[in-house]
């Protein structure tokens, strides 16, 4: 699988809709659509948020503790990933 570049996901994001957003996640986690706005949905997340939650996900340089504490500040960013998590494995 090809590298996913999140900083152009989430520049190309901030333009899109929300509507547009889902397909995107859906397509880069082989979930089906209305799984994916299930699960953002269940977590409460904003799109912003959910970007923002995937951008610190994807940096190789952060340390997995400092990844951890960055995404509890997110509003929400713990229920996405677990519920993004408990659907990708």
């Amino acid at each position: 699988m090809d590298t996913i570049d999140w900083n152009d996901i989430a520049n190309k994001a901030g333009k899109q809709t929300d509507e547009e957003l889902r397909s995107q996640l859906s397509q880069l986690t082989s979930l089906k659509l209305v799984e994916v706005e299930n699960f953002i949905a269940q977590s409460k997340i904003t799109s912003a948020n959910a970007i923002k939650v995937l951008q610190i996900i994807d940096n190789a340089a952060m340390a997995n503790n400092i990844k951890a504490d960055k995404i509890e500040a997110i509003e929400n960013g713990i229920n996405f990933l677990t519920t993004l998590a408990s659907k990708v494995v």
